[in-house]
């Protein structure tokens, strides 16, 4: 039985896509939605767990993959959970992608990486902006 459940940290600053089960052409569908509500969500990062995942078919790696170039895209980062062994790491390590993606053994693996991306925002101050009078016509 295929599952995807979305559940949002707004507190630690990443929603979460956790995925079980097989991924192909039959649930593919399934899997896009949840990733797309995950993007649409608005947090800087997406966590994908994809160690529940039995069967890694290429339809699910191209729904990740999209994914992740939105994600990118907008200046976010997403962190995908890929335990050795298992059958999304087989795919993923076989087609390269663990060069390309930020794997993960586990999910707290995700998160400290995650935070450790966002950690430099925290420690450096942000200029603050310069007080502007109105204008008077």
């Amino acid at each position: 039985m295929f599952r995807a459940e979305v559940s949002c940290h707004p507190g630690d600053g990443y929603v979460a896509v956790r995925v079980a089960g097989d991924v192909d052409t039959g649930t593919r569908a399934q899997l896009a939605d949840a990733l797309d509500r995950a993007v649409g969500a608005g947090a800087h990062t997406v966590v994908v767990d994809l160690s529940g995942v039995r069967f890694f078919a290429a339809a699910g790696v191209h729904c990740v993959e999209l994914a992740v170039g939105t994600i990118e895209a907008r200046g976010g980062a997403a962190h995908l959970v890929c335990p050795r062994p298992g059958a999304a790491w087989r795919v993923v390590s076989l087609l390269g992608l663990h060069q390309q993606w930020r794997v993960h053994q586990d999910v707290a693996g995700a998160v400290s990486g995650a935070a450790a991306e966002r950690l430099p925002d925290r420690l450096i101050p942000r200029p603050r902006a310069a007080l502007q009078q109105p204008r008077t016509g």
